[in-house]
């Protein structure tokens, strides 16, 4: 074999590892590429619990959606026996969740009596489960009530009822938005 000849095939072996490389570089990055763009459009469920302060201080838990997309509830359990904190039995919340859709930036409320709270009580801790278009997400919260209820909440008031709930709400809305 002549030296031009030698230089050809080892030209051609390294456009064809060149070539090789560049189809596995191209395949990684549309593969991380379609990671990013799932990340950033998938649904974010969550559940988290908030007290307000209108004229007395309510708990209460939160389903909220903060994804750019929606979400069917495949299932909601909850480690506590929600019942026992409930206003109405027969209301217990998040127990019909299943099967339900949570459209972007969608939160369910659920008030919760904390006046059946306990020091010793233990954190509720929610299991989820939830699907998009194109994939099933789970995840699991841990909520603990005595953190939210023992933080002090001040109020100004005034000394007409219907005025103190007035001031006692927008006070709670300028808070939430700190």
């Amino acid at each position: 074999m002549d030296l031009a000849t030698t230089i050809n095939i080892i030209l051609c072996i390294l456009s064809f590892l060149l070539a090789a490389i560049s189809v596995i570089i191209v395949v990684l990055t549309l593969k991380q590429n379609s990671k990013m763009i799932e990340q950033s459009t998938r649904p974010y469920i969550s559940i988290y619990g908030r007290v307000t302060n209108f004229q007395n201080p309510s708990y209460y838990l939160v389903l909220k959606n903060f994804g750019s997309s929606g979400a069917e509830i495949v299932s909601l359990d909850c480690s506590s026996n929600l019942k026992a904190y409930c206003f109405d039995e027969d209301h217990v919340p998040f127990s019909a969740s299943a099967g339900s859709y949570v459209a972007p930036g969608q939160s369910v409320l659920s008030v919760i009596d904390s006046l059946k709270f306990t020091s010793d009580m233990e954190p509720f801790v929610f299991k989820i489960s939830y699907r998009s278009a194109t994939k099933t997400y789970n995840d699991e919260f841990f909520i603990n009530p005595n953190a939210e209820i023992c933080n002090v909440q001040t109020r100004a008031s005034t000394k007409d009822k219907e005025l103190k709930i007035i001031s006692y709400t927008l006070q709670d809305l300028v808070e939430k938005h700190l």
